[in-house]
């Protein structure tokens, strides 16, 4: 500042800028140290400061902030304060209703076991990139594998995806990582050996025997087969609605809910498959003496309330051992059923019998090439070469 020869006032030495174009000017530290200050307004109307060491630095970081602005992004986090976990599991615990519980429980679990304790106490706003690949390269180091790590990435960059959106976080440092060399294990549909004996074990026990059918045949979700009802059951028509399933709720046990895709479907069932499910109906007529509560479950409890998955899977285990079949999942028999199913049928009722709306992930995750396949497309392109006997 100067004094004016005339008027006695102090001028400022600050370089004269256009409104909104911010400012920049040399400060001397208390140190003595002399640096360059920036200040600009940014898109609340908030003055915004920071010093640097070069005058070039200075005029870069206003240009950014600038250009940011004109384009109507925020270039701070709302609380910069914030650490990663307190900003995760406030998001987790806000972003997802009732209806999300299951993913909900799954964000909020790696959160805590996985996050929390590498990058926990960062500031949200200051997590960067390379931080994050080096947390996904020590889980990995650690013997976690893909789907943990991969289920991990998704809870940081939805996170952040939403910051960004909101304008609450300035980028998303989970954007451009690089996930570690780790190969999924993919879940794969029962051998055919496999998938014969377990079915004609089933076939011993009526209630077995249906839910089997449900699971192999159709490729009902385990939380789906739960979730029947007899009302859901035409058995005239031959149709089978899938409008709920069983899940479990923090706090409230076992529920009833909307399907995972929120949209209820019917099926065309053979008369096979009613069948089996009305012989099933009548057995499990001679138990209901023991029950405390009828909810018209296909597949209750031992007492008529809801099934949980832990006893389906319990079920199914000790159906595996009577059968002399090891090492497979209930899971998998839903990608028994759609491989078998779309060597039958077109795509489109494949997609409706799976309740997923995107192709890719019913082709990539639940339809598996298998030697009866293959040997059938071989033997398909024999009838189709040119002068050969299939013409």
């Amino acid at each position: 500042m100067n004094n004016s020869p005339a008027s006695g006032k102090k001028v400022s030495n600050k370089p004269k800028r256009a409104n909104g174009r911010g400012s920049i000017y040399q400060i001397t530290k208390s140190n003595g140290r002399k640096v360059w200050k920036a200040a600009i307004k940014d898109i609340n109307g908030k003055l915004r400061t920071k010093t640097f060491s070069k005058q070039s630095e200075a005029e870069d970081w206003v240009a950014d902030q600038r250009r940011a602005r004109d384009l109507g992004e925020n270039t701070y986090a709302t609380n910069p304060k914030m650490t990663v976990e307190e900003f995760l599991v406030g998001w987790a615990n806000t972003q997802y209703g009732p209806d999300q519980e299951s993913t909900q429980r799954s964000y909020l679990s790696v959160i805590k076991n996985h996050i929390a304790p590498a990058i926990g106490k960062i500031k949200a706003a200051e997590l960067n990139t390379k931080t994050v690949e080096s947390l996904f390269r020590d889980m990995h180091a650690n013997g976690f594998g893909a789907g943990t790590i991969r289920i991990t990435r998704a809870a940081l960059s939805a996170a952040y995806n939403d910051a960004v959106r909101l304008g609450d976080l300035v980028r998303n440092p989970v954007r451009n990582t690089k996930m570690p060399n780790v190969t999924a294990r993919v879940t794969k549909p029962l051998p055919r050996n496999d998938w014969e004996k377990v079915y004609l074990e089933a076939m011993k026990n009526p209630r077995m025997h249906a839910r089997i059918e449900i699971a192999g045949m159709l490729g009902l979700r385990p939380g789906e087969a739960l979730g029947l009802k007899w009302s859901d059951l035409n058995a005239d028509e031959c149709t089978l609605l899938i409008e709920r399933q069983v899940q479990r709720a923090k706090g409230k046990g076992l529920i009833l809910k909307a399907v995972k895709q929120k949209t209820a479907r019917t099926l065309r069932i053979s008369q096979e498959t009613v069948r089996i499910l009305l012989v099933h109906k009548r057995h499990q007529a001679l138990n209901k003496a023991k029950w405390i509560e009828d909810n018209d479950l296909i597949f209750p409890n031992t007492v008529g309330k809801l099934g949980d998955e832990k006893s389906d899977r319990l079920a199914f285990k000790n159906l595996l051992t009577a059968a002399g079949v090891h090492d497979c999942q209930l899971y998998q028999l839903r990608k028994t059923a759609f491989t078998a199913l779309a060597g039958q049928t077109d795509l489109k009722t494949l997609m409706e019998f799976s309740g997923h709306t995107q192709v890719s992930t019913v082709i990539g995750n639940y339809v598996f090439a298998t030697s009866e396949s293959m040997r059938s497309a071989i033997s398909g392109m024999d009838r189709l070469r040119p002068g050969g006997n299939g013409n």
